[in-house]
This record gives structure tokens, C-alpha cells and sequence, in this order.
């Protein structure tokens, strides 16, 4: 009988594995097995010349520290042991077919992609000197992208990356199997994929797809553009069958792999221990191929999970780690025992979001309200922002902008017209009234109309923002409303088989500089998640065949987002910019914008 790929060291426990498997069945975070979308900063894809150019907007800044921070130390006093706190992070598995979740920076910290990125003058860029690929060109009149892949870069068993490995995890990882829905939609779109000379690789799609570099790239937030070694991988002894998974005795290896996958990973820093949803380990690779150029000031990295906020805080307070996840409701106690807070801008953003509203009907037969715009505009004015904004400590850490992670103020196509609607109650009884539910009688044929949400990773507070959101629309448009506080899985397993078609849904997603790859599953293709639009779908498809100057892009980008803004299918009220405490011994640190981990740890600078 063959078992699916569950667990993370496959010889756990048996209901520790059971676990497990529900969670790779289901998919957890962002970029789980039936999830809309992953995690997403995503640079601008390049026009049609090796080099991209750079992204028309600037990127925020991290807001600096509130207390002044100690001197520098030099490069030749690298700390031992740098040690770090999440909350929590997905399955923690190397292998990018299955790995999952909305902070993967275990996978950063021993990975490389095929499109590198960089922050260069206040903006993230796709980079062609940080990346598996030192030259990409879009070929074949759009249709296809070549990457032409450096020479140089070692796995950590010594073994030199070639075509041969982007060729095996593009056949097999980038695939209708993969865990990652994202992944799969790319899969989908994919009509060839070949090696083209002794140090090129072609990708060929069905139509033109300008966002695909950013996809494969570093500033998105999956593990689509990563590689591993197919020497490593095929030198692996044979494991247990993986169901839905071809071909067979290439998927029996990923056993093997996850109990050691380090040989094969060419990142930063070598995985030397690894206890699940405990500790990662890490020591320093010195081959690593960008040492000079990304100096990180420690040999060694402990990457631990520890979900309880409290503990995390005493930790910080204790001097026992550098840097924890933070969140609003702990930043003045951080601050006020003399801690410091860095934000990293534009993390993630409240996601109000329902599918079905493209239907007349759910599947009881009974009509479904957001079917009219008038009805999805009204929601949306009738919400105070302020209220929310308030809820989370203000300005610095939330901000009303933003259009729920397909348009960023640091993105790619955004413009301050695509923002959250003002709250405007008059506006929204006055569209109530006209869609025939004045003062909210007959709304819902006088069924109590439910909020879902649930509580967990992303960011803090989502059933008090549900319930801020119930009683706006209760109070301003006279709606019978209740809050419905699930578990994130089942909740996502109900929405995605549209059993609550046209039910709003509250959560957390992350932003993302390059929408194209959110905007064609969300609305331009059949079976899309949020709405099939024959409107928006036009406009995506010519924003995704968009290869010229990256003003032309931006401008397509835009379109796209403006009809998708018009028609409101789904909205946001605002972004979080996401806060972490760090220690002392941390002078400074430059996190990257659009990044819901702790990204360029890189830039760290270790005070004497």
C-alpha cells in the first residue's frame, strides 16, 4: 500500500507522522496543497535583455531601532553561535516538491535560487549576480525564458551545480504533484522544459508568462527556483512509495534525503543537526559562493521554534537569543526593558477574501450575497480602518494601504488609487439600499451571515479583527453577523471545495512585489480560486505577456490591478509591517521589504 509523503524524519512516532501527513495532505501556511497562494515578495520579472532592469517604485525601509545601538564589531570577531526564534515554520522540509510553509527560513538559510535578488537604492531587484543563473532572456517570441547557469557554485559535498540538477528539479519538483499550489499552477502553464546547451536551460509556456523569473527567484517566497543536487539525490538508497508521486523510484529517495538532505544544498550554511519543529542547527558554509558579498557575521545559526510569545520575550530579555518574532502586543514591554524593535515593511497584509462570488447560487441553492458588487463595495466601506489600525498599535505597525497582496505600495503596478476603500457608512447603506437590502432587511434571506477566521501564524489579534469587522457591518448596514472562529486546515479544506461559497473569510497573507502569479490563479483562469472574470482575465493575460521596458509592466501591472480593484471580489483594509525584538549585541540590521521571515541576516552587524 503506498503512503503519502508525511512525515519530516520519516521515522517519528506514529501519530507525530499521522500529523504530519494531515498537514502535507491539506497544506499548511501559505503555499500548502490546496492553497490559493504562497508567500510572495517577488521582484519585477526583467524585460527581454540579460540584465532586469530596476523596479520603478522604491521599497520602505526598516523603521530604525528606538534606542541607539552599540558600535560595530569587525569581520574577524564573528560570533560562535547566532541564535533565533519563529513562531513557527511550515514542514521544515529541504525537498522544495513537499516543503511548505508561510516562514521558510530554514530553507533560506541552506538554499539557493535560480533568479537571484538584492535591495539595492531602496528597492528589491531580480540580481544576476546573487542567483543559480548569472543571464536570463525571454526567447521564442515570449513564450519561453533561458537561463544560462554559473559556473562555480558547490553543493555542500563539494559536487559543482550544472544544468543536470535545474533540469531535475524543474521535471520533478515543478510539477502537477507538487504540495505547493503555486507550484502547480506553474507546472500547468508549462509546455516544455529542455536543456539547450552545455550551460543553458529553457523553460516554454503556453502563452507569454513575464512574472516567471520573479517566481523562480529569492524575493518570492517559495522554494519553486531552489535546486539540489541530482548526484546526491540518485546516490540515495530507496524508501518507502510515495502515493500520486512519479516517477516511483525517483520519489522513494526523498526518504533519504530528508533524513540528510545537507550534502546536497549549496547555501549559506550546512544543516548539522536538526531537530523537528525544535531546532535547526547550522554552521557556515565557507565555499559558499556569495561569502564575500553576503558576510554573515556567524558561524553558526540555532533556528528555533518556539510558539509561546511570552517565552520568547523572556528569552530576548534573558540575552538568550538575538532575534525573536515579535508582535504588536509585546513591543512596549520589549521597549520599555530597554529592547529594541526593527520593523521589516510590508509583511503581510489582512486578507478579507470570499469565493463563489462569481455565482448566483451556492450549493444549497440558495443565492449568494457578494454576487453583487454593490453588496462587496458596501462591505468594504462599511469597515472603519481606523478601528483596525488602532487594534494593532498604530500607524508604525499597521498601514491602510495596499491591495491584499497583489498590489503593494513597494510593488510592481501599484498606485495609491488601488487602496483600501475609505470607510464611508452613507456609501454603503446607499449601495446596500440599492441592491435591495436596505437597511439590511432581507440580506442573506435573514440567515446570520458568518465571518470566518481562525488563530495562528501571519499575525496576531484575527478573531478580535473579525469581530471588529462583524459589528461594523452589523451597526452600519443592519446585517446579522457572527464570527466563526475554525482551525486554519479544515477552514481552507471547506473554502477551496466551496462549501461556504460567498462567506467571508479574515486571514493573513503575505505581500508581494510581482501579483502576476496571484492574479491568474485568483481570477483569470478557469476554476480560479476567488472568481473566474472574463474582465479581469483579459487584463492579467496582457500584464502576464508584458515583456517590454519595466514602466510599460508597471502600466500593464496597473490595469490589471484597477479592474480587479473595480470589481472588489476580495479587499484588505490594510498591511502589517512586521516587528521583531532584537538583542544588544545586534548594532544593526536591514530586513528585507515584502518578506514575512527574517530576511537578509546577512546584513546583521554584531556590536563589540
Amino acid at each position: 500500500m503506498p503512503t503519502v509523503l508525511a512525515t519530516r524524519v520519516f521515522k517519528l512516532p506514529l501519530l507525530a507522522a499521522l500529523a504530519i501527513a494531515l498537514m502535507l495532505a491539506a497544506g499548511i501556511a501559505c503555499g500548502g496543497a490546496g492553497e490559493p497562494e504562497t508567500a510572495a515578495s517577488e521582484s519585477a520579472a526583467p524585460a527581454a535583455t540579460a540584465v532586469p532592469q530596476a523596479p520603478a517604485g522604491a521599497a520602505a525601509t526598516a523603521v530604525p531601532s528606538p534606542t541607539e545601538a552599540p558600535a560595530a564589531m569587525t569581520e574577524s570577531e564573528d560570533v560562535e553561535k547566532f541564535t533565533v526564534m519563529v513562531t513557527t515554520q511550515g514542514n521544515e522540509l529541504f525537498n522544495s516538491k513537499y516543503a511548505q510553509g508561510e516562514n521558510n527560513l530554514w530553507h533560506r538559510l541552506a538554499q539557493v535560487w535560480l533568479v537571484g535578488g538584492s535591495f539595492s537604492d531602496g528597492s528589491l531587484v531580480l540580481d544576476p549576480e546573487t542567483g543559480i543563473a548569472n543571464k536570463w532572456e525571454i526567447v521564442d517570441d515570449g513564450l519561453a525564458w533561458e537561463f544560462t547557469i554559473r559556473p562555480g557554485i558547490q553543493f555542500h559535498n563539494g559536487e559543482e551545480l550544472d544544468v543536470d540538477d535545474v533540469h531535475f528539479k524543474a521535471t520533478w519538483a515543478i510539477s502537477e504533484e507538487s504540495s505547493g499550489v503555486s507550484t502547480v499552477r506553474i507546472a500547468r502553464e508549462i509546455t516544455n522544459r529542455e536543456i539547450t546547451g552545455p550551460d543553458t536551460y529553457k523553460f516554454t509556456f503556453k502563452e507569454p508568462m513575464a512574472f516567471f523569473g520573479a517566481a523562480v527567484s529569492e524575493v518570492d517566497n517559495t522554494a519553486i527556483g531552489t535546486v539540489i543536487s541530482t548526484d546526491y539525490w540518485n546516490s540515495l538508497p530507496l524508501g518507502q512509495t510515495i502515493e500520486n508521486c512519479t516517477p516511483v523510484d525517483v520519489c522513494q529517495q526523498a526518504e533519504a534525503f530528508e533524513e540528510n538532505p545537507d550534502p546536497g544544498l549549496p547555501g549559506p550554511y550546512q544543516v548539522i543537526n536538526h531537530r523537528y519543529e525544535e531546532e535547526i542547527l547550522y554552521e557556515r558554509f565557507e565555499d559558499y559562493f556569495l561569502r564575500q558579498e553576503r558576510p554573515f557575521p556567524f558561524k553558526q545559526i540555532s533556528l528555533r521554534v518556539v510558539p509561546e510569545l511570552s517565552t520568547r520575550v523572556a528569552a530576548l530579555q534573558a540575552g538568550e537569543v538575538d532575534i525573536i518574532e515579535a508582535d504588536n502586543t509585546v513591543v512596549g514591554q520589549i521597549q520599555d526593558a530597554g529592547g529594541r524593535i526593527v520593523y521589516a515593511p510590508e509583511s503581510v497584509h489582512i486578507w478579507i477574501n470570499a469565493n463563489g462570488c462569481d455565482r448566483e447560487f451556492d450549493n444549497d441553492g440558495l443565492p449568494i450575497m457578494c454576487n453583487d458588487l454593490r453588496v462587496r463595495q458596501a462591505l468594504d466601506y462599511a469597515i472603519d480602518k481606523t478601528k483596525i489600525q488602532a487594534l494593532y498599535g498604530g500607524s508604525q505597525a499597521f498601514e491602510i494601504d495596499g491591495m491584499h497582496g497583489i498590489g503593494s505600495p513597494s510593488g510592481l503596478g501599484f498606485e495609491p488609487d488601488l487602496g483600501p476603500l475609505p470607510f464611508d457608512p452613507d456609501k454603503a447603506q446607499q449601495l446596500m439600499a440599492e441592491a435591495g437590502y436596505p437597511g439590511g432587511e432581507g440580506f442573506n434571506e435573514g440567515r446570520v451571515f458568518p465571518i470566518h477566521t481562525w488563530t495562528g501564524a501571519g499575525a496576531p489579534l484575527t478573531v478580535e479583527l473579525s469581530t471588529l469587522v462583524c459589528q461594523s457591518w452589523e451597526q452600519v448596514l443592519g446585517i446579522d453577523c457572527e464570527v466563526n472562529v475554525g482551525e486554519e486546515v479544515s477552514l481552507k479544506e471547506v473554502q477551496y471545495a466551496g462549501e461556504i461559497a460567498g462567506q467571508y473569510l479574515v486571514r493573513t497573507n503575505e505581500n508581494t512585489y510581482d501579483g502576476g502569479r496571484r492574479m491568474l490563479g485568483r481570477y483569470a483562469r478557469e476554476g480560479a480560486y476567488i472568481a473566474y472574470d472574463l474582465d479581469i482575465a483579459e487584463k492579467v493575460l496582457a500584464a502576464g505577456a508584458a515583456i517590454g521596458t519595466q514602466a510599460e509592466r508597471h502600466q500593464a501591472y496597473y490595469e490589471a490591478l484597477r479592474t480587479i480593484h473595480d470589481k472588489h471580489y476580495d479587499f484588505t483594509p490594510g498591511f502589517l509591517n512586521q516587528p521583531y525584538g532584537v538583542s544588544e549585541r545586534v548594532a544593526s540590521w536591514t530586513p528585507w521589504p515584502l518578506a514575512p521571515y527574517m530576511s537578509a541576516l546577512w546584513t546583521v552587524e554584531i556590536s563589540q
